[in-house]
């Protein structure tokens, strides 16, 4: 790796300068974060305070104590060599400036012999076996934006450990069986309703939930429908089937919208059964203990006190969604003996995962570390404009529009609109900008979603990232150059071009760090940094018009830069548009 080897050449130096081996240096030296208010790039540098760590284990020094030994250390490096051009120091950083040719020459050498495997952190750690469950809607509920983080995070981490080379199964864990299920078949009966649509079912969900709040006989008898279905009567069953039917069709319609792929469909109707069984087993050997109230519980408590327990099965013996997670965990750990499984769910649910994971400990899984729960913080504000309305499918159609509107109204895509697909290309736009609102923030944070900026072609947007991918696409394919690997990137001098490679170097580094936090801004942010250097870049590094040798180094800055933001853009879920 070329990034690798500009390392070893710092490492290299200050190994000389002080007496500690290149294994020992190399860890700590990194590609120094760009500022864009600053003329930089090129640069490596080595944290000051751990190289004195290293060096001298149990010292602690002052700023004004690191500033002088870190001039020490720089003043013995006398022979830099070829590559370096200029060693600089403060408090936290000695900082090595590398000649501007030779990093050029060996970052884009790399990004050549890399191809589409440019950026991906490599490792000799043996690929792994996860499973990702995302997404998991309830049936015969319209899919609405409260899916919509899970549905796009899950995602996101399915596309990044893809990329990294373990063995992903995803799973859409539908919320198909239980007492809202009783309720809503209640509620059909007392509406007399044969024919159904998801919306409306939801409305009789809606009204009979309602009223089971407030007529404890009815309440009482949407237990009975649910106690009737996990005895096996037909009649519901049947009835169930063509919901569930139903609202997986809507689902997929959904899911295709926002180029949403899962290897498997699953819910909590598979495991009604071994969920009982489970309950069962765990009766016969005495940890499953009757409460007061006739409900089965396990007592998680680490003194044996109750003071925390969780219950698998009420007082009627029907089992609870708790218990039926238990025995989809179970059966997929036998299944697919997975390294990690990861439940993206949002924060409510943090007491329901720690339950769970404590309670297959505590029956004798010594698996359930491998079991993580990815929380995330609430979508606030998303309905379209003319209400409280929350369906995802009106959320899309409202962004298609106003990007529909967009186009019609720019005189930049008029020229364009007999070679593209507008409805394309504007739904498309409008997915892009929902899907990077939701995952530009971190993980934990609730966030106001606004659809003015949401669907903005200038600011850190969807519709930035898509413009100016398109943007690259139109250089390649009208510069009237051909594109030319062995180009000479010597040439590539100007401060513009430098910044835009030394961004490019720092591709890895965002892959690796949102990997290991589960954060997708990290690369969302990587990606917004990089369209504004190439925007920067795109104004001073013309292609069209200049001399074919500078041309053909140019042209190939663009179209590496063009390929790393593709592939950061299907690492988001999203899908890069040529033309817009």
């Amino acid at each position: 790796m070329a990034t690798k080897k500009l390392r070893e050449i710092v490492a290299k130096q200050v190994s000389m300068a002080i007496g500690l081996t290149e294994e020992q240096i190399l860890p700590l030296i990194n590609f120094s974060q760009l500022m864009l208010n600053k003329r930089c790039g090129g640069e490596l540098s080595v944290s000051v305070k751990s190289l004195n760590h290293i060096q001298n284990p149990g010292q602690v020094l002052s700023d004004s104590e690191l500033i002088k030994y870190a001039g020490k250390v720089a003043a013995k490096i006398t022979h830099p060599g070829k590559y370096i051009e200029n060693i600089a120091i403060d408090s936290t950083h000695i900082s090595f400036k590398i000649k501007p040719s030779r990093f050029v020459e060996y970052v884009l050498g790399e990004i050549n012999s890399a191809g589409q495997q440019y950026g991906i952190p490599r490792s000799n750690e043996p690929k792994k076996k996860v499973i990702i469950e995302y997404s998991s809607p309830n049936i015969a509920k319209p899919f609405h934006a409260g899916h919509l983080r899970s549905t796009v995070i899950g995602q996101f981490l399915t596309n990044l450990h893809k990329l990294l080379g373990h063995q992903v199964t995803s799973i859409n864990y539908l919320g198909d069986w239980g007492t809202q299920f009783g309720i809503l078949a209640a509620g059909l009966k007392k509406q007399n309703q044969t024919v159904f649509s998801t919306r409306s079912l939801f409305d009789v969900y809606v009204a009979a939930n309602s009223e089971a709040e407030v007529n404890a006989q009815f309440k009482i008898k949407a237990r009975e429908i649910f106690r009737k279905m996990e005895d096996g009567d037909e009649e519901i069953l049947s009835l169930w089937r063509e919901i569930r039917d139903q609202s997986v069709s809507d689902y997929s319609h959904t899911y295709k919208r926002l180029g949403i792929k899962f290897d498997e469909y699953s819910g909590e109707s598979k495991y009604r059964q071994s969920a009982q069984d489970l309950t069962n087993q765990l009766k016969e050997t005495n940890i499953l203990q009757k409460a007061i109230n006739g409900t089965d519980i396990i007592d998680l408590s680490p003194d044996g006190s109750m003071s925390k327990f969780v219950t698998l099965a009420r007082s009627d013996g029907t089992s609870l969604y708790i218990t039926r997670d238990l025995a989809a965990a179970i059966e997929r750990f036998k299944r697919y003996e997975f390294d990690n499984m990861y439940y993206v769910v949002d924060k409510s649910q943090a007491n329901h995962f720690s339950r769970l994971f404590q309670t297959l400990s505590k029956i004798g899984h010594d698996w359930s570390d491998r079991c993580h729960h990815v929380s995330f913080g609430r979508v606030l504000g998303m309905s379209t404009r003319k209400g409280n309305v929350v369906f995802l499918e009106d959320i899309i159609k409202e962004a298609k529009l106003h990007m529909l509107q967009n186009m019609r109204a720019s005189k930049n895509t008029k020229k364009f609109e007999s070679e593209v697909d507008e409805e394309h290309v504007a739904e498309t736009l409008g997915v892009s900008a929902i899907i990077v609102q939701d995952l530009k923030s971190k993980l934990m944070s609730d966030y106001r979603f606004e659809w003015d900026r949401a669907l903005q072609a200038k600011g850190d947007t969807g519709v930035f990232l898509q413009y100016t991918h398109a943007r690259l696409s139109s250089i390649c394919r009208k510069s009237g150059v051909s594109l030319n690997l062995d180009a000479d990137t010597n040439l590539l001098l100007e401060e513009e071009a430098i910044q835009l490679v030394h961004h490019l170097a720092l591709f890895e580094g965002a892959i690796q760090t949102a990997y290991t936090e589960n954060e997708a801004f990290r690369i969302v942010n990587y990606l917004f940094k990089l369209c504004r250097l190439i925007s920067i870049a795109y104004k001073v590094l013309r292609v069209e018009g200049t001399p074919t040798d500078l041309a053909e180094a140019r042209l190939l800055l663009f179209n590496h830069s063009q390929d790393i933001l593709s592939t950061g853009m299907k690492v988001l879920g999203l899908k890069p548009l040529n033309k817009m």
